[in-house]
C-alpha cells in the first residue's frame, strides 16, 4: 500500500510537471513577448522538466524543447538539452530517440556549415534508424548528407544520395521531403550546368509543392530555382516570367521577406543582362535595403556584385569599385568564399593598380578552398567506406557462416538420417500411445460428467423420496393421530378441555411444519442447478485458490447443458483449461471473469483478465492459443483474441450447437 501510494505521488507530480512545461512552452511561442522573454521561458521548462520521475515522459518533453530553442536560436539550451536527451535515450535503449538527437545534431551543424560535425551526426543517425526499418527518418538522413555532398560541389555523390532517399520517401508520400530531394537533384544538375535534367527535377519539386497546405513557400522558391536555370542558359524571358510569378503572390513580402529579397535582385539582374533598363538601380537598391536591414549578409554581398556590374554598365568605375569592396570585406568576414572569389576577380579587373595583388589572392583563397574540399570529401568518402566495408564484411561472414552450416549441416542430415529411420518406428508407437492416452482421458471426462450427473440424479431421486416420505407417512400419521384425538372429544368428557385444545393445536403446528418442510424439498429439487458448469466453476475456484486471482463466474440459466454433446463439453473444459494456464503463467492478473451465453442456437465463451496482454500483431501465439484455436476450428467454431499491452486479454469462442 506504501509503494502504491508514493507511485501515485510521483504521477501526481508528473502530470502538474507536464502540464506546466507545456504551459511554459506555449509562452516560449508568444509573439507579443520579446525573445529574451520567451527564452528564459523556455529555459524554466527546460529546468522543470528535469525534475520529472517518468523518463519516458522527460525524454518526450524534452524534443518539445529542443525543437523551440531551435526556432529560438539559443544555441547554448539546445546542446544543453539534446545531449541530455541523447543519454537520456541511450539509457532507456530507445534506438529512435537516439537517431532524432543525432538529427538534430546534424541539423544544427549544417546550419552552422560545419560540414564535417553534421555528416558524421547524420550518418550515424541514418544507420540507426536504417537498423530500425525507420524509412522516413532514413530518407531524411540521405537528403542531409546528399545536401552536405552539394555544398562541398560533389554533385555525383549528392545525386546518389538524393534518389535513394526519393526510393524510400516515394511509398510513404512525404510530400515536403521529396520537393526538397527534387529540388536539390535540381541544384546538382544546374551545377553540373545539365540544366535540361534541372528544369526537369525542378517541375518535380514543384508538383510536390502544390500538394503541400501549410505557409511555407515551397512553391516561389521553386519558381525562383527555375528561374535561375533558365537564367544561367540565357533564356532570359523564361527566367522574367518564373521571378515575376513568384513575386506575385500574396504575402510573401510579409511572411518570407527574405525570399521576397531575394526574388527582386534575381529579377532585375536578369532584368539587366536582356537589357532592359527600366528601375534597374531603384530595385537593386530595394533589395539590398532590405537584406541589409534583417541582416542577410550573404545576400547583402550578391546584391552590391550585381549593382557592381550595373555601375561598370554605366562607365561609374568608382561606386562599381566601392560596391565590390564592400562585397569582399562583407564576403572574407561571414566564409562566403564563393562570392569572395567573384568579388576578387571583379576588383582585379576594376583596379589595373592592384590587380597582381587581388589575383595572388584570388588563386591562394582558391586552391585553398580546392584543398579543404578535397579533404572534407575524403574524409566523407571514408566514413561512407568503412560502413560500407562493414556491411560488405559483415555480408561477408555470414556467407562464411552460411557455407559452413550448410556443410556441417549436411554431415549432421548424414549421421542423423540413420537414427532417425531408427527411432521413427518407436516414434510412431509414441504417437499412437499419445493419441489412445488423448482418448481415454476424453473418456474418462465424459465418464467423469455422466457420473456427477448420475450422482446428482441420485441425490434428487433420494429427496424426492424423502419428501414422500414425509408426506405420505409421516403426515398421514399425524393426520390419524389428529381425527382420533377429535373423536376422543366426541365420546368421552374430558377433565381438561382447554389442555386437550393446547395438544391437538400443537399437532395441527406440526403438520403444517412437516408440509412446509416437503414443498420446500419438493421446491429444491425442481430448481436444481448442479450440472457441467459446476464442474467449470470448481476448476476456476480452486486456480483461483491456488493463484492468488479473484474470479466472475456467469452461467445462461437457458443453457441446455444436458442436451450438449459430450465432445463440446470436453472440448469446452479443455478451452477453459488453456485459458486459465495461460493466465496464470504470462497475464499476472488479479481478476479473472468466465462466462457462457447463448444466443442464435450458438455457445458464447468469454474469458477476460485484467493482466499485461501482448501485441497480437507482434506477439507469435504460444502452443496453448493454438491448442485453443485447434480445438474450436474442430467444432467449426470461430475464436477471437483481443489483447493489447497493459489492457489485459480477452478471449471469445462461439460454438454452434
Amino acid at each position: 500500500m506504501l509503494l502504491t501510494a508514493c507511485n501515485l505521488k510521483q504521477d501526481e507530480s508528473d502530470n502538474s510537471n507536464e502540464i506546466r512545461v507545456n504551459i511554459l512552452l506555449e509562452d516560449s511561442k508568444n509573439n507579443s513577448f520579446d525573445i529574451n522573454k520567451r527564452r528564459t521561458k523556455l529555459l524554466s521548462a527546460y529546468k522543470i522538466n528535469k525534475t520529472v520521475n517518468n523518463e519516458t515522459l522527460k525524454k518526450d518533453l524534452l524534443l518539445k524543447i529542443i525543437d523551440q530553442a531551435i526556432n529560438l536560436k539559443d544555441s547554448t539550451l539546445f546542446i544543453n538539452a539534446n545531449n541530455f536527451r541523447l543519454l537520456l535515450s541511450k539509457k532507456l535503449n530507445d534506438t529512435l530517440s537516439i537517431g532524432e538527437s543525432l538529427s538534430r545534431f546534424g541539423n544544427y551543424y549544417f546550419l552552422k556549415e560545419e560540414f564535417d560535425s553534421a555528416y558524421i551526426a547524420y550518418n550515424q543517425a541514418y544507420k540507426l534508424f536504417d537498423k530500425i526499418q525507420n524509412d522516413y527518418n532514413t530518407g531524411k538522413m540521405l537528403y542531409g548528407m546528399g545536401a552536405i555532398k552539394s555544398n562541398l560541389r560533389d554533385y555525383t555523390g549528392s545525386e546518389v544520395l538524393a534518389f535513394k532517399a526519393i526510393e524510400l520517401l516515394k511509398p510513404l508520400k512525404k510530400n515536403t521531403s521529396l520537393l526538397l530531394c527534387y529540388n536539390l537533384l535540381g541544384i546538382n544538375f544546374s551545377e553540373l550546368k545539365e540544366y535540361n535534367k534541372a528544369i526537369v527535377h525542378y517541375n518535380k519539386a514543384l508538383e510536390y509543392a502544390k500538394k503541400i497546405t501549410n505557409q511555407s513557400f515551397y512553391r516561389e522558391i521553386g519558381l525562383n530555382n527555375l528561374g535561375l536555370t533558365y537564367h544561367h542558359t540565357k533564356q532570359y524571358d523564361h527566367a522574367i516570367s518564373f521571378f515575376k510569378e513568384a513575386l506575385n503572390s500574396q504575402n510573401l513580402r510579409k511572411n518570407d521577406i527574405d525570399l521576397y529579397a531575394t526574388l527582386i535582385d534575381n529579377l532585375t539582374y536578369t532584368q539587366f543582362l536582356n537589357g532592359d533598363t527600366l528601375q534597374l538601380e531603384e530595385n537593386f537598391n530595394k533589395s539590398l535595403r532590405i537584406r541589409d536591414s534583417i541582416h542577410n549578409v550573404s545576400g547583402v554581398v550578391l546584391n552590391k556584385l550585381h549593382l557592381a556590374e550595373f555601375y561598370i554598365s554605366k562607365s561609374d568605375t568608382a561606386k562599381a569599385l566601392s560596391h565590390t569592396k564592400d562585397a569582399h570585406v562583407l564576403a572574407k568576414n561571414v566564409d562566403n568564399h564563393r562570392d569572395r572569389l567573384e568579388a576578387l576577380k571583379l576588383l582585379a579587373k576594376l583596379d589595373k593598380k592592384n590587380a597582381p595583388a587581388y589575383l595572388e589572392e584570388y588563386i591562394a583563397l582558391n586552391d585553398s578552398l580546392q584543398a579543404q574540399e578535397r579533404a572534407v570529401r575524403n574524409k566523407f568518402t571514408r566514413i561512407q567506406y568503412e560502413t560500407d566495408e562493414y556491411i560488405e564484411e559483415t555480408k561477408r561472414l555470414s556467407q562464411q557462416n552460411i557455407l559452413i552450416s550448410i556443410i556441417g549441416g549436411a554431415l549432421v542430415l548424414v549421421f542423423a538420417l540413420l537414427y532417425f529411420i531408427k527411432r521413427q518406428k518407436a516414434r510412431n508407437k509414441e504417437l499412437l500411445l499419445e493419441s489412445e492416452q488423448q482418448k481415454i482421458n476424453q473418456e474418462v471426462y465424459a465418464l467423469m460428467l455422466k457420473q456427477q450427473s448420475k450422482l446428482e440424479e441420485g441425490r434428487l431421486q433420494e429427496r424426492h423420496r424423502i419428501s414422500e416420505e414425509l408426506h405420505d407417512g409421516v403426515l398421514g400419521k399425524l393426520f390419524g393421530t389428529r381425527v382420533g384425538l377429535g373423536y376422543l372429544t366426541m365420546e368421552n368428557t374430558i377433565s381438561d378441555p382447554e389442555e386437550f385444545k393446547s395438544y391437538l393445536h400443537e399437532i395441527q403446528q406440526i403438520e403444517k411444519e412437516i408440509r412446509a418442510i416437503s414443498h420446500e424439498l419438493k421446491h429444491d429439487i425442481l430448481t436444481s442447478k448442479a450440472d457441467f458448469a459446476s464442474i467449470i466453476e470448481q476448476y476456476v475456484s480452486n486456480q483461483s485458490s491456488l493463484n492468488n486471482f479473484n474470479y466472475t463466474f456467469n452461467n445462461n440459466a437457458d443453457l441446455p447443458w444436458s442436451a450438449i454433446e459430450d465432445e463440446v463439453k470436453v472440448s469446452v473444459y479443455r478451452i477453459v483449461q488453456e485459458g486459465i494456464q495461460n493466465i496464470v503463467k504470462h497475464a499476472k492478473a488479479t481478476t479473472v471473469a468466465i462466462s457462457f451465453n447463448l444466443t442464435s442456437e450458438s455457445l458464447h465463451l468469454t474469458i477476460t483478465d485484467n493482466g499485461i496482454g501482448f501485441d497480437t500483431k507482434k506477439h507469435k501465439r504460444g502452443i496453448g492459443l493454438k491448442n485453443m484455436a485447434s480445438r474450436v476450428s474442430k467444432l467449426n467454431g470461430k475464436i477471437n483474441i483481443n489483447a493489447a499491452k497493459g489492457q489485459g486479454t480477452t478471449i471469445t469462442v462461439t460454438i454452434p450447437l
